[in-house]
């Protein structure tokens, strides 16, 4: 059976509700936060090639163990709103304001950033660090092809889908410098006017650096003997109605016994323009600046 997903191309907004969840446990080092974001995603525009989304951030809360946590919620309200292209079926291909977010930056965030966490320790090289992002496009752009929230939304969904099929999927410096290549697995329903896609996944091995990834815990460790079985467990769910995204439900674990252990999770659902909170942070809108893939 053959099920089609269409790209809806009026300029309305959807309204989102979205939660994302990490926990990174290396050795008895552990890292974890829960942040809740309400979002705006509207088509701005399109043509035969690509279609233009503008992501505003509307409200978040954060609650994270460590300082990037926070300084992470910080750069998102910095660069929101956030243009982001894609391709006719959906597939980010770039950023549509990269020179305006980039400007942005120099003409006052960094100041102003720089003045909030001027007692923290790495304050010096989080500036540094981000500085060296918004001067390398590519590396700018490997930011939102992770295992992130925005996977929610920008992938290939509108297109013809077959019950079963299987494809690839590279999640760019997963792993620091290393990237993780996945094979998923996809199911795919339609009741009425409801189409659901449930998603798995396991490492494509012959893709996989591994022993890349092996020299890296090693010299976390200092330990020369230690044994990397990755496994991995990988779930799924998308449910449009009417071609729209209603609900999504994403979670990723890697795991090496004993000793590393990655858990990320996003879940997000559509609502209503009333059900946002009703305090939010307004931004102004950033202008055009294409940057591709």
């Amino acid at each position: 059976m053959i099920m089609n997903i269409l790209p809806v191309n009026t300029a309305q907004s959807s309204w989102y509700q979205l939660s994302s969840s990490n926990r990174t446990i290396i050795g008895t080092k552990v890292l974890e936060f829960v942040q809740d974001r309400w979002i705006e995603i509207k088509l701005i525009s399109h043509d035969d090639k690509q279609r233009v989304y503008e992501y505003t951030l509307l409200d978040q809360n954060m609650d994270g163990s460590a300082l990037i946590h926070e300084w992470a919620a910080d750069m998102e309200w910095f660069q929101s709103p956030v243009q982001i292209i894609t391709d006719l079926e959906g597939k980010f291909i770039g950023i549509n304001n990269f020179n305006s977010i980039a400007n942005c930056w120099q003409q006052g965030f960094r100041s102003k950033i720089a003045k909030k966490y001027r007692q923290q320790d790495g304050i010096d090289v989080m500036l540094s660090e981000t500085d060296k992002l918004l001067q390398d496009p590519k590396r700018f752009l490997q930011s939102f092809m992770g295992y992130s929230h925005y996977r929610c939304f920008f992938q290939p969904f509108y297109r013809e889908w077959q019950a079963n099929e299987s494809s690839s999927l590279i999640l760019k410096g997963f792993f620091g410098t290393i990237d993780l290549p996945l094979v998923i697995y996809s199911f795919t329903q339609q009741h009425g006017n409801t189409v659901t896609i449930t998603n798995e996944a396991e490492v494509d091995e012959e893709r996989f650096e591994r022993p890349v990834l092996v020299r890296m815990l090693k010299d976390l460790t200092n330990t020369y003997n230690l044994k990397v079985d990755l496994q991995t467990e990988m779930e799924e769910i998308y449910k449009f109605e009417n071609n729209i995204l209603q609900e999504a439900d994403l979670f990723l674990q890697l795991h090496v016994p004993s000793f590393y252990t990655v858990v990320t999770a996003h879940q997000c659902r559509r609502i209503e323009q009333h059900e946002l909170p009703k305090e939010r942070v307004d931004k102004n809108e950033l202008s055009n600046s294409v940057l591709h893939v």
